[in-house]
């Protein structure tokens, strides 16, 4: 096989195995632990130059040109982007897990509540967690702050955070329910810093533009979250 046939190959697969269609779980409101979700920046633009009504962001995972050679399926240290495409696939899927090393399954997710975010499809082999490291190795993550790591450590560790409103404080909700398909925050447990989009910082991928995290907590004049640190846990709502 010739070595430009070899890299269709290795495409195509990588395709197979990062676009497959998955379905979420489904919610009548809150959200649980073991619950398959999608988190979507649905505040943030979806395309550079920014086009008017086209808004929103999956995070997702992403193979490089130098992983591709290794491997066509998401592995320990592959990169988190965020995605256009907002049909949830197995790039974009990830479960709810326990940080306390508890079987919570079932339990809901509350607001201030350590949780781990693994990649759905290497649950069956072992599991891959979004993380976040303060001070990387410089070169090591590049433009793309978070990646997977199979290592269940503490910078693997977030929390959920509700938007700030002048009618009531994060305090007075701390312990609730976290509802699906509002608006959020998510947190770095380790840095107490907040996950975002970089919306000014895009990147060519093999299928299109894609956008940088950044791990930083924006600000406006009064102490709010800028639109680029506003997160929704996405799942489908139950009729």
């Amino acid at each position: 096989m010739k070595k430009g046939d070899l890299m269709l190959a290795r495409f195509r697969k990588m395709t197979e195995n990062l676009n497959k269609p998955t379905v979420l779980t489904q919610s009548s409101g809150s959200i649980a632990f073991g619950a398959r979700i999608s988190l979507l920046a649905p505040h943030v633009p979806a395309s550079d130059p920014p086009v008017e009504g086209k808004n929103g962001l999956l995070l997702g995972g992403r193979i490089s040109s130098n992983d591709i050679i290794r491997s066509q399926v998401l592995i320990d240290g592959c990169s988190l982007v965020g995605m256009p495409d907002l049909k949830p696939v197995e790039s974009s899927t990830f479960v709810i897990t326990s940080a306390d090393y508890c079987n919570r399954e079932g339990e809901p997710l509350k607001y201030n509540q350590e949780f781990l975010l693994a990649l759905s499809s290497s649950l069956d082999k072992k599991p891959l967690y979004i993380r976040y490291d303060p001070n990387p190795i410089p070169g090591l993550c590049s433009l793309f702050p978070l990646y997977l790591s199979e290592h269940f450590v503490s910078n693997t560790r977030w929390r959920v955070l509700p938007i700030q409103s002048p009618t009531i404080t994060r305090f007075e909700l701390e312990g609730k329910p976290i509802t699906v398909n509002e608006d959020v925050v998510v947190n770095h447990c380790a840095t107490n810093v907040n996950l975002g989009i970089n919306v000014g910082c895009w990147a060519m991928g093999f299928y299109g533009k894609i956008c940088a995290p950044i791990m930083k907590t924006c600000l406006d004049v009064y102490g709010r979250e800028l639109p680029n640190n506003v997160w929704q846990i996405y799942t489908p709502i139950a009729n």
